[in-house]
């Protein structure tokens, strides 16, 4: 067995000699096997232990066991104590929904703080065929019906070559001692029940059947990577990525099919839901414009022609005020200023990212912020007040790039909207003495 864990370590590539690796054990048969084989392979490796205190005393005894292990291979150990039950009440999720986030979570923190390059979770084979059977009662996808991989971003599964037997039969030869979960053999769990229930059925009326899921499992992970590529190469030539803004033709995009599958996947990397990219698709099939579909740290605009995708803001309420017009502004945009004495020959330029002002009648400090519902301006040109909301449809400006704008302000006029329009107020006359020059960088 020794040999094919090697085997399979690199087969996929799962980790090199020179990483560190944080070993996740729990106390049971499968991480601590794992444990020890990846220490007769010669892993640098620091144990990591989650006590969910949700079996009493047997949770603490857990913990004691992984301790001592640890300790008799002279390896570092972390240990996290959990209030499982509380925080699955709080987040209003199931026990093992709660003691997955809580673990996965502790881990992350854990390999930032101590750079480990990967992690390591004691998945077998038999886990993998219950997983399948998990994700398809819940009426997943490829992206389920594949398993677990092997790898996934810093997550390794060295196991998964391996049948629960075979581990078994591994750590008698190596006389390992392991703890029993007394909880592995009530079926109150779903996963329980499909190991005890399901699978022995299948096995038992169709024989070889387990040996055939397995086969059918490992074509279905490469199916998915083979997906993944194409996947990838797709979105290279769908996507227009221009710093955090993404955007997507939907004329390009109408000719997809089926549209919502390839919405879902091509937008996937942002977490759009499905149920969200269904509303999108009855959308595009409107032709309705102007939407905003939020995930959870993006939006998504439905504009005319485009599907703009940005990372949700932070700053929209942030003022920042000028009080010397000697020096630049850096941030949150980039200007110069310059006051210079007007006069017959003063040349003005129609780069919008230049304006003149009188500079007598503006009054420090001045005010840089976002735009917000019922501002008003008086446009160059013009003598009226214009609702902003009214100058940025006239103007075609789309809610992404009105979120984006900076308005600057003397007192509590605006006097430009940057890098559109200046104020008609505050504009250079024949009675000018001075002018201030502001030049966007």
């Amino acid at each position: 067995m020794f040999e094919s864990f090697r085997k399979y370590i690199a087969q996929h590539h799962l980790c090199q000699p020179e990483e560190k690796l944080l070993v996740a054990v729990s106390g049971g048969v499968d991480s601590v096997v794992m444990l020890h084989l990846l220490l007769r392979a010669g892993y640098s490796l620091s144990v990591a232990h989650c006590n969910f205190q949700l079996r009493g005393e047997a949770s603490d005894g857990d913990e004691q066991f992984v301790r001592k292990l640890a300790a008799s291979y002279g390896l570092p150990v972390f240990v996290k104590t959990c209030d499982t039950r509380s925080f699955a009440e709080k987040e209003k999720i199931s026990i093992e929904m709660a003691a997955r986030r809580l673990r996965y979570d502790w881990f992350a923190e854990l390999m930032d703080k101590q750079d480990f390059q990967k992690l390591a979770i004691g998945h077998n084979k038999d886990d993998d065929a219950e997983t399948f059977f998990i994700k398809l009662l819940r009426g997943s996808g490829l992206d389920g019906l594949k398993g677990i991989l092997p790898l996934r971003e810093n997550i390794i599964r060295p196991l998964l070559f391996a049948s629960r037997k075979e581990i078994m039969a591994y750590a008698g030869k190596h006389g390992l001692s392991f703890r029993e979960d007394a909880t592995n053999a009530s079926d109150d769990y779903q996963r329980n029940r499909i190991r005890h229930r399901l699978l022995p059925f299948y096995e038992k009326e169709f024989p070889g059947a387990t040996r055939a899921l397995s086969k059918s499992l490992e074509k279905l992970k490469n199916t998915e990577t083979v997906f993944r590529q194409l996947l990838e190469e797709k979105k290279n030539r769908l996507f227009q990525v221009t710093g955090k803004e993404a955007r997507l033709d939907k004329e390009t995009l109408r000719a997809l099919n089926p549209r919502a599958a390839w919405l879902y996947f091509l937008l996937e990397d942002y977490g759009f839901s499905r149920s969200i990219v269904e509303d999108l698709c009855r959308a595009l099939l409107s032709n309705q414009t102007g939407q905003l579909f939020y995930a959870e740290k993006y939006v998504l605009l439905n504009d005319r022609n485009q599907l703009i995708i940005m990372e949700i803001g932070t700053d929209t309420g942030r003022e920042v005020l000028i009080n010397d017009l000697g020096h630049p502004v850096t941030k949150p945009v980039k200007m110069q200023f310059e006051i210079l004495p007007n006069s017959p020959g003063f040349s003005f330029s129609s780069d919008k990212n230049k304006a003149y002002f009188d500079a007598d009648k503006l009054v420090l400090p001045l005010k840089l912020r976002h735009w917000k519902p019922g501002d008003r301006f008086v446009p160059f040109g013009m003598h009226g007040r214009k609702l902003l909301s009214d100058f940025f449809a006239d103007e075609k400006i789309n809610r992404f790039e009105r979120e984006k704008c900076w308005l600057l302000l003397s007192g509590k006029e605006i006097i430009w909207i940057i890098g559109h329009r200046s104020s008609n107020r505050f504009r250079v006359t024949g009675k000018t003495k001075n002018i201030l020059v502001i030049n966007l960088c």
